[in-house]
């Protein structure tokens, strides 16, 4: 009992130290990354490239303001829409082909062209579909991430472990109990797997989508400081895309973790 007490213990204290580790190294990182940026801004004009505490400025500057959080508001109200309806239909159709071969066979092809479609051709359908309003954004991150999620899914149901549902057929369990108890256990990594990945992805589909569409978000706001060469302020955007693409991926790595 006590070694086994023992061996949890090392394993928590190993689990912190390398959390403390990726905590250090990524400040490392950052810090190399921002005096990189800070050296070769001094070699050119701030309109090509400006010095990283004017960006960081800028961004304070922008957070006083009414506009930007109202920008940042439509922007978390797209990339979630768009993320959700893909990670829940994504996932039940994931599940179904993974439950049946026909339609697996029958529903891959169409998932495998999906995902070889490129971002903007869907932006620019769905500008043509849609109209210019939030349904272009939701629609493109949907549709961009749905694939992902969908094979996931289905890869998860077919490496489900055969000695459980043998057990299962002996003990004669209702197919509600091996689904819940069986199948979802099966494909809970691979969510995992693709829910991080996609998270980050989501954002960066929604600020492209938003720049070539919409006059709100954090996309719009790009596309605002590029026609005006303001280019502390397009840093200070890419900033905040990466901080809240990072920030999803950490919460959801959170949420999923157990």
């Amino acid at each position: 009992m006590q070694n086994s007490t023992s061996a949890i213990k090392k394993i928590k204290d190993k689990s912190q130290k390398n959390k403390k580790e990726s905590f250090y190294y990524t400040l490392i990182s950052t810090f190399l990354i921002i005096t990189v940026w800070k050296i070769i801004s001094l070699n050119y004009n701030p309109i090509i490239l400006p010095a990283p505490e004017k960006a960081f400025f800028t961004i304070y500057e922008m957070m006083l303001t009414q506009s930007f959080w109202i920008s940042l508001g439509y922007s978390f109200f797209r990339v979630i829409s768009g993320y959700l309806l893909a990670m829940i239909i994504g996932t039940l159709t994931g599940i179904a082909m993974g439950l049946n071969q026909k339609a697996d066979q029958l529903l891959r092809p169409v998932v495998s062209m999906l995902q070889t479609v490129p971002n903007i051709s869907w932006i620019l359908l769905a500008i043509i579909w849609f109209g210019l309003n939030s349904r272009i954004v939701i629609f493109t991150i949907f549709i961009s991430l749905a694939p992902i999620f969908v094979i996931n899914s289905a890869e998860g149901i077919e490496n489900t472990s055969e000695e459980f549902l043998e057990m299962a057929a002996v003990y004669r369990l209702k197919p509600l109990t091996i689904f819940s108890k069986i199948y979802l256990y099966s494909i809970k990594p691979y969510l995992r797997s693709a829910a991080v990945i996609t998270s980050e992805r989501a954002w960066k589909i929604g600020a492209m989508a938003e720049l070539l569409s919409l006059d709100t978000g954090i996309g719009a706001g790009l596309y605002w400081a590029r026609n005006n060469l303001q280019t502390e302020r397009i840093f200070a955007w890419t900033i905040v895309l990466i901080l809240m693409g990072f920030l999803s991926s950490k919460l959801l790595k959170s949420l999923l973790k157990n």
